[in-house]
């Protein structure tokens, strides 16, 4: 058994320094964390068939080597075979033996498969029932005759579905384009160029990820077509509504000379364009653009009602996620959206705004006919979560730094702005394709890729979504080398704690977010850890902002006795109260949280100096400008636009709870109050 050349050097280099870190190997080697991955399964299998204790890790990432290892390998003893031969994994030879399958010229047998794979018969039949199982998910199947050796079986669209997964995931191997020219023979040189006159056509800018996906796709398809696999005429596709777009025409482009291809076919090949990720076109002649756009702005509108808050530069934002959205589209309607886009660690750390946006992105989905697939929510959900990051954010003179994204407009945004948010002392120009990097003639001053890149300017190799600790471990090794200069490191919740071991702190909130402010203005910080933005109503609404009267005249009066608490704790300005008035003084009100509850708020800029909440029960209800009636007032004071959506989230199930709300109204004090809130 042999090793690849990239997991010889690992493992060479882990033998000289046994105490190496990962990180380190990323950084030495310019290599991916997921790429580390994949040679170290390399490595360990290597291991096994030499009858060697495999290389594990500790718990503080440490790697444990078998002292075994070390005599064996060490001081030029390595019986390595450093011959660049990849061995794929079990997951990746069922992967491989789908692509065999799918773009088969000729007859594939058993031995086929083996001799390819360099594998045993008995491996070689194993591999063949996990990809039978695999498949079964797209309702195929694998089978076999004596005339065509092995072939997938079932609807052609259903394998179609299928070789898009497929190429993504080979693309992703050590060298994985490779395959298609050992496997497949295929030369997609000629097609490239097809997609480059495409992208000119167009005026289009495709993804480095789509640019080299389509040619491989659209090539096996052709070998298909070639074979007799064709579409249905009908196949569930709307003709009309692709066959008058400006993709369309391009995709006679595609087509090689002499080549006569049924309509449906010309219609996928132009799905296949219009689904791809581009980072920038000129799409707003597409007379569904119109519809698409209003669609996002009302899922925009309905994400500051649920939410609370309101997006600056509202525009802008709409031109952007129009960008994302339009391919979007056509994968959402026609099922083209792959599994597992994002990690669930992200969906998890976004948890509250994920499940506001999922719950905004109606106007869309009756839009497109079809529920949104998880990962995709997700896209919008981090899209939203940078730009609320952004807002309020001036722009310094600092360091200059580039981005550079593969994996499309959606995943560089998310990229960008996590770096940021570790980099607040940075100034991010721009996220950029790697062909825009290679033509970029623009100073700078650093480089954030997710692929290595030749620069003569510092370079760093990262994972396009990023944990807390991986987040740290970069920002203390990019001002190491970048920048020596004494960095304050505050954290802030500490700085609480100690306020609080010798002082009373009446409004924690308030005290929060004032030494945020303080602190913020030309400081070079550690970056805050993420349970800053996760404060619930325990933290939001003390008890001394708890009000409970008999009753008010007016609901002028029930907003003004509302928000007195607020007032004089100087969380908002007595300007924000007469905001509020006004914002409530028609009948097109939509500042309500269930039946029985008002939620009055105002955007930051209106009086808000702080973060909290208030309210005042009412035992006898009063009615508001448009007739509706109420016995709770919340108003809220939202500084910061992201910290709050806990606290909404748990105000909202209290709302919606006819048991707490007739709890809270026959509440006797403050403080029942208050313990009926938190759940107490």
């Amino acid at each position: 058994m042999y090793l690849d050349e990239r997991s010889v050097q690992l493992l060479n280099e882990l033998v000289r320094t046994p105490q190496v870190k990962s990180k380190e190997l990323e950084g030495k080697f310019q290599l991916s964390r997921r790429q580390i991955s994949y040679s170290f399964e390399k490595i360990n299998q290597w291991l096994q068939s030499e009858n060697l204790p495999v290389i594990t890790k500790s718990r503080n990432g440490n790697f444990i080597i078998d002292k075994k290892i070390l005599t064996l390998l060490s001081e030029g003893g390595s019986n390595v075979d450093s011959t660049n031969h990849y061995i794929p994994t079990e997951k990746e030879r069922i992967l491989l033996i789908l692509l065999y399958i799918l773009g088969k010229k000729e007859e594939i047998s058993l031995f086929h498969i083996t001799d390819l794979l360099e594998i045993s018969r008995n491996t070689g039949i194993s591999d063949l029932k996990e990809a039978a199982d695999f498949i079964k998910s797209y309702n195929l199947s694998i089978v076999y005759s004596r005339t065509d050796g092995y072939d997938i079986e079932g609807e052609e669209l259903q394998a179609r579905r299928l070789l898009i997964e497929v190429v993504k995931s080979v693309l992703d191997f050590y060298n994985g384009h490779t395959y298609f020219e050992k496997i497949l023979k295929l030369d997609i040189s000629d097609m490239q160029k097809r997609i480059s006159s495409i992208e000119n056509t167009l005026n289009i800018h495709l993804t480095d990820e789509s640019y080299e996906t389509l040619p491989y796709i659209i090539e096996i398809i052709f070998t298909r077509i070639g074979q007799g696999k064709l579409l249905d005429s009908d196949f569930n596709i709307n003709v009309n509504e692709l066959a008058d777009t400006e993709e369309y025409s391009a995709s006679q482009m595609l087509i090689k000379e002499n080549v006569e291809l049924p309509k449906a076919e010309r219609i996928w090949l132009t799905l296949q364009l219009l689904a791809s990720h581009v980072r920038s076109a000129d799409l707003l002649t597409d007379r569904r653009i119109k519809d698409l756009r209003t669609a996002i702005e009302k899922m925009i509108d309905d994400f500051e009602r649920r939410s609370c808050t309101f997006m600056a530069g509202k525009e802008e934002i709409v031109e952007k996620l129009l960008l994302h959205m339009r391919p979007a589209y056509y994968r959402i309607k026609y099922h083209l959206t792959l599994k597992n886009q994002l990690s669930n660690q992200i969906i998890e750390e976004y948890s509250d705004l994920n499940g506001i946006v999922a719950a905004s992105i109606k106007p869309l989905e009756d839009l497109i006919g079809e529920k949104f697939p998880p990962g995709e929510v997700v896209f919008i959900t981090m899209f939203i979560a940078g730009q609320l990051m952004k807002q309020g954010q001036g722009l310094m003179k600092r360091k200059r730094a580039l981005v550079v994204c593969t994996n499309g407009l959606t995943i560089s945004k998310i990229m960008q702005q996590s770096l940021q948010e570790i980099f607040p002392e940075f100034y991010f120009a721009e996220s950029l394709s790697l062909r825009q990097f290679l033509d970029y003639q623009l100073d700078y001053d650093i480089v954030f890729s997710t692929i290595p890149v030749q620069s003569n300017k510092p370079m760093y190799l990262i994972n396009p979504l990023m944990n807390l600790g991986e987040k740290k471990a970069l920002r203390r090794q990019v001002l190491n080398k970048v920048d020596r200069e004494s960095y304050a490191t505050i954290n802030i919740n500490r700085l609480i704690e100690t306020i609080k071991d010798n002082a009373i702190v009446t409004d924690e909130m308030a005290l929060l977010t004032s030494l945020s402010k303080l602190f913020q203005e030309g400081q070079k910080r550690e970056i805050k850890e993420e349970k800053q933005v996760h404060y619930g109503l325990k933290q939001f609404l003390p008890n001394n902002f708890i009000q409970i009267v008999d009753e008010v005249k007016t609901w002028q009066e029930a907003i003004t006795l509302a928000c007195a608490p607020l007032l004089e704790r100087n969380i908002i300005k007595p300007s924000y109260v007469t905001t509020l008035i006004e914002a409530n003084n028609h009948k097109q009100l939509y500042s309500f949280l269930g039946k029985s509850m008002a939620i009055p708020h105002a955007a930051p800029e209106a009086g808000v100096l702080a973060d909290a909440f208030a309210m005042l029960i009412l035992k006898k209800p009063v009615a508001f400008k448009n007739g509706h009636k109420v016995s709770i007032i919340t108003p809220l004071a939202i500084f910061n636009q992201k910290r709050h959506l806990k606290a909404l989230a748990e105000l909202a199930d209290i709302a919606e709870s006819k048991d707490k709300i007739e709890k809270l109204i026959n509440a006797e004090d403050v403080s029942d109050a208050w313990f009926i809130i938190n759940g107490s």
